[in-house]
């Protein structure tokens, strides 16, 4: 990396940069990744780790035996969803019903995608007596959607 970096290049080439690293090597190479990234650098950044594709990368490219078949940025890959996944516990659950789509009670643990603001939503539960447990964008995964366009190019993916 730092043979890479010597010169402060423009444009940088990384092959696979944190494979083989600890989680601290992991992090300090991100972190590298990261501010080469706000200096303006370009940065080709190849990795099988798609978590950490999602996490660095502004713009994606997918590969699938030798072709590309898509590419773009995060947002326009996986969508840009305001939309949120919740699991929670407790609260009155009958009002659920009318903030979340696909709900699902079992016990007194709930969940399903938020429909209306999110701050209403989060006053609301407070209001009900109620714990969030898990919120997160209800949009796939980068390796979620990866996974999903080798199905479409038939390319068999198994369980």
């Amino acid at each position: 990396m730092a043979q890479a970096l010597i010169n402060d290049p423009e444009v940088v080439f990384l092959d696979e940069p944190m494979s083989g690293l600890d989680p601290l090597g992991r992090y300090q190479i991100r972190e590298i990744i990261l501010s080469l990234k706000q200096q303006g650098k370009t940065i080709f950044f190849n990795s099988h780790v798609l978590a950490d594709v999602e996490a660095i990368c502004d713009r994606v490219g997918i590969l699938a035996q030798g072709q590309l078949i898509c590419a773009g940025s995060v947002d326009e890959l996986l969508g840009s969803s305001e939309a949120y996944h919740v699991v929670g516990t407790g609260g009155h659950v009958d009002g659920l019903q009318e903030w979340l789509y696909s709900l699902e009670i079992q016990g007194d643990r709930w969940q399903g995608t938020i429909k209306i603001p999110l701050p209403r939503f989060l006053a609301l539960v407070e209001e009900m007596g109620g714990k969030i447990l898990q919120l997160r964008l209800a949009r796939p995964t980068l390796e979620e959607f990866f996974v999903e366009q080798l199905r479409q190019q038939g390319i068999q993916v198994t369980h």
